[in-house]
């Protein structure tokens, strides 16, 4: 009998707290839209471009409406021309990212952009909240200095408790800014798929993603800037001073002397980094440098609500420039999901004898699992139709020491420095060339916004093709289906050895069943 008393009681309290929860939950979801945007509305514009180029030739190529451009598939060389840019912007910096992590990379860029808002270089600094609140107390104290102004994008209600936009706001925040930009002085820009955090740029302990950018200056930096203040006037991108606090004079100071100690520990950072300002300098000055039509392709914010129309999304913007493929069609991309109308679409162009080759993470590299069970699906539709399908081994041999072990003296972990993943997306199409950050997937098609450089240059697509046949059959898998249709990958070994795999290679039984489980929900349109 006491027994049941103390059960009944405790049940009677437990439902008072659930009513209580109840009440709670209404009164916040009955205020469950974001607060009305404080900022203005209107930038002031720049006074004047600054030239970045001695070349004589460069002003008369600039009014004839070319772009001067030079590929970034080196991480070294990835970083250091986005610090040559920092360091050489005289006015202002605009920039643009989907993660923006607390660890070293992100602090060394912060850094470099603190050391031009001291020189008095405006810098205009857009984060996406799906980074999380991790770099909050930072961008609290930089909001103190007067030449910085960071904004976040579509933040969340409730930026402590996630789960409640996820259950109440899914709508909202399911759509994200995917953007990655940088834009100095409005004349010379970045971008590509590489997100500002240590394993993008091969100085992470854990693993290394392998990703793309591309450095350009002429005519089409004039609708990468536009497409910047598109969003930075939008109003889902809310001041970090109404959002997240006014920050205090004294956090700034205690920030300079977490960066001044940074900068004691990793002397050998600064002295490979200036050594690489002076290559990408010279190489920017003095040497010929590739020219070309260029056409920067980007989202509208309106596409974040569902009311972008057609001439406003990237995808329209890519097929009108890129037209129908006549001869090949090579695609790179981290996050492949082709659907069933992509699925046809590619297999129809490999029927009328164009050649089409794919190469997209394997089930162990993909840092999204989910993902691999959407693309896994039209794995054999695809083979069968002749398209060539690669995909990026989870481990790649490095023998040498990366750019960041030899400037901090560290030793990255071989597991850490061979553990890969693709992150790239870049695909040519008949000497066009589109690098940036749109994945071949529903996602990138239609949630979230997404940037990128189409380059009309056999030359540039020469390249890549090159590279893909060099370096292939070293990263990647190649699959190809037995006579009875099944899918074997061939992994082709240094030594000349070719192994092969009759099921995902390295993966797990629990793996590769969780992947076909997870393939039968009606999420497709999510991946």
């Amino acid at each position: 009998y006491i027994s049941r008393q103390h059960f009944t009681i405790k049940m009677i309290k437990n439902l008072y707290h659930l009513k209580t929860i109840w009440i709670v939950m209404v009164l916040s979801l009955s205020a469950c839209a974001l607060p009305p945007n404080q900022n203005p509305k209107r930038s002031d514009a720049l006074p004047v471009k600054t030239k970045w180029m001695n070349d004589p030739q460069a002003d008369l190529n600039i009014k004839q409406g070319l772009t001067a451009f030079l590929a970034l598939d080196d991480a070294f060389l990835s970083i250091a021309s986005r610090i040559h840019l920092i360091r050489n912007a005289k006015y202002q910096i605009d920039l643009q990212y989907y993660i923006w992590k607390d660890d070293a990379i992100g602090n060394l860029m912060l850094h470099e952009l603190l050391d031009a808002a001291d020189r008095g270089v405006k810098i205009r600094l857009l984060i996406d909240d799906q980074n999380g609140i991790k770099l909050d107390k930072t961008l609290r104290a930089l909001s103190q200095h007067p030449n910085f102004d960071i904004r976040i994008f579509n933040p969340y209600k409730f930026r402590h408790l996630r789960v409640i936009d996820y259950l109440f706001r899914l709508n909202k925040i399911n759509h994200r800014m995917h953007n990655k930009l940088l834009i100095a002085d409005d004349a010379i820009a970045i971008t590509g798929g590489r997100n500002i955090s240590s394993e993008y740029f091969e100085a992470s302990n854990y693993f290394q993603f392998s990703d793309m950018d591309i450095l350009f200056y002429g005519s089409a930096v004039d609708h990468a800037g536009q497409s910047f203040k598109e969003f930075w006037e939008n109003d889902l991108s809310y001041s970090t001073t109404q959002l997240i606090g006014i920050g205090q004079p004294e956090q700034l100071k205690q920030l300079r002397e977490k960066f001044e100690q940074l900068d004691q520990t990793n002397t050998w950072t600064e002295n490979k980094l200036e050594s690489a300002q002076d290559f990408l300098k010279e190489r920017l000055q003095h040497y010929p440098i590739q020219w070309a039509k260029a056409h920067f392709v980007a989202d509208h914010p309106n596409k974040i609500l569902g009311q972008a129309k057609d001439q406003e999304l990237i995808s329209f913007q890519m097929l009108k420039i890129l037209g129908k493929p006549e001869q090949h069609m090579e695609l790179v991309s981290a996050y492949f999901v082709p659907t069933q109308r992509g699925t046809e679409y590619l297999s129809q162009l490999s029927n009328n004898g164009i050649e089409v080759r794919v190469l997209t993470n394997s089930l162990v590299a993909n840092d999204v699992a989910v993902v691999h069970s959407f693309y896994s699906k039209y794995r054999k539709p695809l083979l069968q139709n002749g398209v060539q399908l690669y995909e990026f081994k989870p481990n790649i041999e490095r023998t040498k020491r990366t750019w960041y072990e030899i400037a901090t003296g560290s030793v990255i972990p071989v597991k850490g420095k061979n553990r890969s993943s693709l992150h790239a997306k870049f695909f040519d199409v008949d000497g066009k060339v589109f690098i940036g950050s749109f994945n071949f997937d529903p996602r990138s098609a239609y949630l979230n916004t997404e940037v990128g450089l189409v380059v009309e240059s056999d030359q540039l697509q020469n390249q890549i093709t090159t590279l893909l046949d060099q370096h292939l059959l070293q990263v990647a898998y190649q699959l190809k289906l037995d006579s009875n249709g099944n899918i074997i990958w061939y992994e082709h070994k240094q030594n000349g050895e070719i192994v092969k795999h009759y099921r995902d290679p390295e993966s797990t039984k629990f793996q590769r069943f969780s992947t076909k489980f997870v393939s039968y929900f009606p999420i497709e349109w999510m991946m």
